[in-house]
């Protein structure tokens, strides 16, 4: 069976009617998805809530985190993505990032996108309200 098959393997070959087939090329812009522009556009995430949240970086299987009311720096790989922000592992907010290299500048450097995370809190939820003092009435002792 083998033997069968290698015979006429070899007469194909042999006819050019294999040669014809074109062989799957590797990198091909079917196999990829999202297709890379080839430069690392960095930029910064500010975190304005009060929640710790986190983000899948683009490039590993890793998560960075981002601190309550912090940043971090974060590099994207084609001009404009789609990240979403998790809080305690559910979708949280949604940031539309677009590069435009070099045009915001942040601590001493210039980046490539700023984006903000900013939850709008429930009214009256994150202020604190402190109780009315009351007066007190001394009770007054006969003798």
């Amino acid at each position: 069976m083998r033997i069968t098959a290698l015979i006429i393997g070899v007469m194909l070959v042999a006819s050019g009617v294999a040669g014809a087939v074109d062989p799957p090329r590797q990198g091909a812009p079917q196999a990829m998805p999202e297709v890379l522009d080839g430069v690392a556009y960095t930029g910064i995430i500010k975190n304005k809530t009060r929640y710790e949240v986190s983000i899948p970086s683009e490039n590993s299987d890793g998560t960075l985190v981002i601190p309550p009311n912090s940043w971090i720096e974060y590099t994207i790989w084609t001009h404009q993505s789609d990240v979403t922000a998790y809080y305690e592992g559910k979708p949280f907010y949604c940031l539309k990032l677009s590069a435009h290299p070099k045009e915001y500048p942040f601590m001493c450097k210039k980046y490539d996108f700023m984006a903000e995370i900013v939850k709008p809190e429930p009214a009256g939820a994150g202020k604190y309200k402190p109780m009315k003092k009351r007066k007190r009435v001394k009770k007054q002792t006969e003798a």
